[in-house]
């Protein structure tokens, strides 16, 4: 992903569930970049953005060095071509090429189109849990 692909993959954000206007999504993109331990992968037809990927190294003390899928979404006229399918074998070969052992990913459970996916892409279920949030600003 660079900066010319702010616009799309906003819109492509909004048809995950998550609206957002590009002058936000600019500066997101701004931060992410500067950590340094992520990448964001685009999907391109004919010239146009139609999927992105956002992977990061995740330490954590009780795994292997592992990488989580953070987004993953398609646009919605190109679901069910292989698109999908691209972007994870790219966040795959990132992961392996930054020496962790497992990708893992975590999805809404109203989101079964996206967990039979997942499914046939080789992942498993290994557990079900809730997220909480604790907001300021």
């Amino acid at each position: 992903m660079t900066s010319r692909d702010i616009t799309a993959v906003a819109d492509l954000c909004g048809q995950l569930g998550y609206p957002v206007e590009p002058a936000r999504l600019a500066k997101r993109f701004a931060e992410v970049t500067g950590q340094g331990h992520s990448s964001i992968f685009v999907a391109e037809v004919d010239g146009r953005v139609v999927g992105w990927i956002h992977v990061a190294v995740t330490p954590v003390l009780e795994a292997d060095l592992g990488t989580e899928i953070l987004g993953l979404v398609v646009d919605q006229d190109h679901r069910s071509a292989g698109v999908g399918a691209g972007l994870l074998a790219e966040g795959e070969r990132w992961a392996r090429a930054a020496g962790c052992t497992a990708i893992r990913v975590r999805s809404r459970i109203a989101r079964e189109r996206a967990h039979a996916f997942y499914e046939r892409s080789g992942f498993r279920r290994i557990k079900t849990q809730h997220a909480f949030e604790k907001s300021w600003g």
